[in-house]
């Protein structure tokens, strides 16, 4: 996993009046390192349906998709990946569940500091997510942001721990302070930096043009180039 992560926030496209699929099919075309269906407050039937209009769209593509919280959705709608918080199921018991229904998946789990990383090291995990590392909008009593310095360290933790294991970096990531998270060879997770202003006017964004699709697509591509450019030779 290299480059931008790419987070489907339904508030946030709520909020501007976005259907979630045209617009995650506008991200999945710039090719990021991964996608992340984020539904905080839709039901289960929600979040399920939106899953498996995603999961073939994904894999077309080519992209893992991961579910954010909700192991038994992402099961059930056979996502690539699931992505557990500090207060989520445990990841032993998400990898259960999944060897249960005979199926391989990833598993990315948030932390916030080394007292949260060092136990998370020791987990069967496929990524760390570590954050915020800037102030965000997008997370509803976010922890204090960590900054790059503290990042930098545990991104050097991580590598001295589990080589090779990828960091996903959170957290009120743009334009740019991606090359600054890409030259540590963190994966960065966005929200907002790819989605466009919302309208003063308070009327729904018109994501359905050929243009307005086609702007989403070149943030995100911009983005994820600006990931890979920075980052360090292995």
């Amino acid at each position: 996993m290299r480059g931008l992560y790419a987070i489907i926030d339904t508030d946030a496209l709520a909020r501007r009046g976005i259907d979630p699929i045209p617009y995650a099919e506008a991200v999945l075309a710039a090719k990021p390192g991964a996608i992340q269906l984020r539904d905080k407050r839709g039901s289960a039937r929600r979040m399920l349906e939106l899953l498996r209009a995603l999961v073939p769209r994904a894999a077309a593509a080519g992209v893992p998709l991961f579910a954010n919280d909700r192991p038994d959705l992402a099961l059930l709608a056979g996502c690539e990946g699931i992505h557990v918080g500090q207060d989520d199921l445990p990841v032993t018991e998400v990898r259960a569940l999944a060897e249960r229904a005979r199926v391989r998946v990833r598993i990315g789990l948030s932390t916030h500091d080394l007292d949260q990383l060092e136990p998370a090291l020791r987990e069967p995990i496929d990524y760390v997510a570590i954050g915020p590392i800037f102030p965000t909008a997008n997370k509803e009593q976010a922890d204090p942001a960590i900054g790059l310095p503290a990042l930098t360290a545990l991104v050097a933790r991580v590598a001295e721990v589990r080589p090779g294991l990828p960091v996903v970096a959170i957290g009120g990531i743009t334009l740019e302070t991606a090359p600054q998270i890409g030259v540590l060879g963190a994966c960065a997770a966005v929200i907002g930096a790819l989605l466009p202003s919302e309208p003063e006017d308070g009327t729904p964004f018109d994501l359905t043009s050929p243009e307005a699709l086609a702007a989403v697509t070149a943030r995100a591509t911009t983005l994820h180039r600006a990931l890979l450019g920075a980052a360090t030779p292995a």
